[in-house]
């Protein structure tokens, strides 16, 4: 996997913004670690194959998500480098075993051969839809995991309102929208506020997808939406 390295800003923003909390429950904070460490413990030099089978399900549905928002746009080279990640052969670590949780690495196969075709890409939002039960895991660990993920992604991504890396800030989107449709398909009433929060975080990309001409969110708004993430995963039973 690409390693994401960060310059510290948006995680030093988050455990300043997550100290001193009295009328909120806290949980860890996201960056509790120094940030380079924890880009290495997420993204960065460990194998992808030592991560539980839901997470490497979970940021597989990411990038196919992505590559499929792309795809839709109108950017199907976009598309084909995060398609290009669910490769077996390319990258046995991340996907080794998931043709048993749902993954089907036809249906993407076909959408890179022909990414405007709707078959395709309709055989592709079913795979999606196979898949995303098995990357639940636990709903509460995996959903940490993916914000710490996306975390990293979009310090590499963004920086003062423009993309500087068009890959990270778009697997930052997957990463969202993946932690967002986990969620969402969880009936428990206790999900409610963690559900709106994800979904709020999800719309500060443009509807339309990551396109590589958006204009990222502000730090401090990004920063400030994870802030209200780990609070409502906190509060979980």
């Amino acid at each position: 996997m690409r390693q994401f390295w960060i310059s510290g800003s948006l995680a030093l923003l988050l455990i300043l913004t997550g100290c001193g909390e009295t009328d909120a429950p806290r949980g860890e904070p996201y960056f509790e670690k120094p940030a380079s460490q924890e880009a290495r413990d997420v993204l960065g030099e460990v194998d992808p194959s030592e991560l539980p089978a839901s997470q490497r399900a979970a940021l597989a549905y990411a990038y196919a998500v992505t590559a499929a928002a792309l795809f839709k746009g109108g950017d199907d080279a976009g598309g084909a480098v995060h398609a290009a990640y669910l490769d077996p052969a390319a990258h046995a670590g991340l996907m080794v075993g998931l043709d048993t949780l749902g993954f089907d690495a036809a249906a993407v196969e076909a959408v890179r051969a022909a990414p405007q075709d709707e078959t395709a890409l309709a055989a592709m939002d079913a795979m999606l839809a196979a898949l995303r039960p098995n990357a639940s895991g636990d709903v509460k660990e995996t959903t940490g995991f993916l914000m710490k993920s996306l975390g990293v992604a979009y310090e590499a991504g963004a920086d003062a309102g423009t993309i500087s890396n068009v890959e990270a800030y778009q697997t930052a989107y997957g990463l969202a929208v993946t932690a967002r449709d986990i969620v969402a398909a969880q009936e428990d009433a206790a999900y409610g506020d963690l559900r709106l929060e994800l979904e709020i975080l999800v719309r500060m990309w443009p509807g339309k997808g990551p396109a590589a001409t958006s204009t990222p969110a502000p730090d401090l708004e990004m920063a400030q939406a994870l802030l209200n993430i780990k609070l409502a995963l906190a509060r979980l039973p």
